[in-house]
């Protein structure tokens, strides 16, 4: 029997080297650091001006992982002490840990079962809210067109958390277009992979400010180069991404239409082969989707273990995403109000049932074919109406 393991999403092995022409530039030279000398551009400085130019922002700037990038990204937009956010309750609990750091409060909001955020808390707040956190799922792009419109109603900022669907479009645009920040990933799991890395993308003075506490609070001036003894210069962190994270990112950026296509192609493989009676959990514009995990809701918590013990024994590794949504963790009960309005009452009920199985652009058309006869042997434990 084939184990499948589909939740690898970039292996240097598996590789074209002969694509990997940053990397290899990176590794000729041997500046491996953020900052390099003689000719050749910073694959750094290449990665900021072509997401900058992908999220359609003014600037962008590249940092150690993308809960960094969240939490200077909220220090950037003044948030502190005491603000709420609203932070999507079904997400990482990286999201709300950032929110925490820089002292604010993570408020958990709901969603419906197509991952669409519920903007009640924003409709009619019964408090301030000083920023709202969305966070795209798993390839799936949320609609952020009604959030952006009541954030600029109420004059706050409204961040991005990419992390999980680069590439990824709703029927509002590209996600983390419509953000005052964008904020992604590339972590090992994720559509474009350097092991750990991120990046944060927004406005030029708030991204300048990212940059100054990522870089010991320094200024950047033409050419790259940070500078100490400019008035402007801050108390900041070290926080940079190296230069061969930075190459390896670059060499996929450069072919992320090739996976998105791949996947894209490979999903729509599967739906077909799934047939109409296997009920998946689409996003509001499925054919927007980075199409890099397909999802289903499992009837209850016993039939989700079921399900990934199911698959596991025909060697297919399936995975509930996240088990439980922030706000449950005993870490953020300590931190949140006693009573948070309105409680994720949806997002909890789903968070333990929804399940995911990666399409990595590596799966073969064998490899997709045994994934369907095993959802297939195993959809009565998933939802039957979608």
């Amino acid at each position: 029997m084939t184990v499948i393991n589909p939740h690898q999403f970039f292996d240097l092995s598996r590789e074209d080297q002969q694509s990997l022409t940053h990397f290899r530039a990176t590794l000729a030279d041997g500046q491996l650091f953020r900052y390099v000398e003689g000719d050749r551009e910073s694959a750094n400085t290449l990665i900021e001006r072509h997401f900058a130019g992908y999220f359609r922002k003014e600037a962008a700037t590249a940092v150690a992982n993308g809960t960094v990038g969240l939490r200077l990204a909220l220090r950037a937009l003044g948030i502190g002490p005491g603000d709420r956010v609203l932070v999507s309750a079904y997400s990482f609990i990286a999201c709300a840990m950032a929110v925490s750091a820089v002292g604010a409060v993570p408020v958990p909001m709901d969603m419906d079962t197509a991952l669409t955020p519920d903007t009640a808390a924003l409709e009619t707040p019964d408090e301030p809210v000083a920023a709202v956190m969305v966070v795209h799922v798993q390839g799936h792009a949320v609609p952020a067109g009604r959030l952006r419109e009541l954030c600029d109603r109420l004059g706050v900022p409204l961040i991005e958390d990419v992390c999980q669907a680069l590439g990824a479009a709703s029927a509002d645009g590209r996600a983390g277009e419509l953000a005052d920040v964008a904020v992604t990933s590339f972590q090992q799991s994720k559509q474009i992979s350097s092991g750990e890395g991120g990046l944060v993308a927004g406005g030029a003075e708030v991204v300048e400010r990212v940059y100054r506490m990522a870089d010991l609070g320094a200024v950047r001036h033409d050419g790259g180069l940070p500078d100490w003894d400019d008035e402007r210069a801050l108390v900041g962190d070290n926080l940079r991404m190296t230069e061969l994270q930075a190459a390896l990112v670059m060499d996929q950026a450069l072919t992320l239409h090739q996976t998105l296509a791949r996947q894209r192609g490979l999903r729509s493989s599967l739906r077909e082969q799934l047939g109409a009676d296997t009920p998946v959990l689409d996003s509001s514009r499925p054919e927007g989707d980075a199409a890099s995990h397909t999802l289903f809701v499992a009837r209850s918590t016993a039939d989700a273990a079921e399900f990934c013990t199911g698959l596991a024994a025909r060697g297919v590794l399936a995975r509930v995403v996240w088990k439980k949504t922030y706000p449950e963790y005993g870490l953020f009960r300590r931190v949140l109000p006693s009573a948070p309005h309105p409680w994720p009452k949806k997002a909890e009920a789903l968070a333990p049932r929804i399940l995911s199985v990666p399409t990595s652009k590596y799966l073969t058309d064998a490899a997709v074919s045994q994934v369907a006869e095993a959802v297939v042997a195993h959809r009565h434990h998933l939802v039957q109406e979608r």
